[in-house]
């Protein structure tokens, strides 16, 4: 699914994504959690991994939900994206945001995932990071 809004809302993690803009003019993809801005993505960054840039789980005492979000590769084709309890594997669609990155959610519970591009290419991937609610 082809998504060409500046601002997409997951309902399931509280989560919004939005299309901003990084240094020299590239595109940029900010990840807010609630009001708070937690990641920022810079399409043609050689900072940082690209492919895969973040993923998060639930809160604790939350519904349960896994959410990862990166940079699309040049060739424009979303990654496969398996999100990973133990041994049981889901994978999910990628979702295209604003041409130039992906986003995948799924709820349940799952504490690691795999993203590739194609069968032979490396795997990024690792455990999620919960979500930390802030302290009232």
């Amino acid at each position: 699914m082809q998504q060409t809004t500046a601002e997409l809302y997951l309902r399931l993690s509280d989560c919004t994504m939005r299309v901003g803009r990084g240094s020299r003019g590239r595109p940029a993809l900010e990840v807010y959690a609630g009001y708070r801005l937690i990641d920022v993505a810079v399409a043609g960054s050689t900072l940082a991994p690209t492919l895969l840039r973040g993923a998060l789980r639930s809160a604790r005492r939350e519904p349960a939900w896994a959410l990862a979000w990166g940079v699309l590769p040049d060739d424009g084709v979303p990654p496969r994206v398996e999100f990973r309890r133990g041994r049981f594997v889901l994978q999910a669609p990628a979702t295209i945001f604003a041409d130039r990155f992906w986003v995948a959610t799924v709820p349940g519970t799952y504490r690691a995932l795999a993203v590739r591009t194609t069968d032979d290419a490396p795997v990024e991937g690792g455990r999620l990071t919960r979500m930390r609610l802030p302290r009232l």
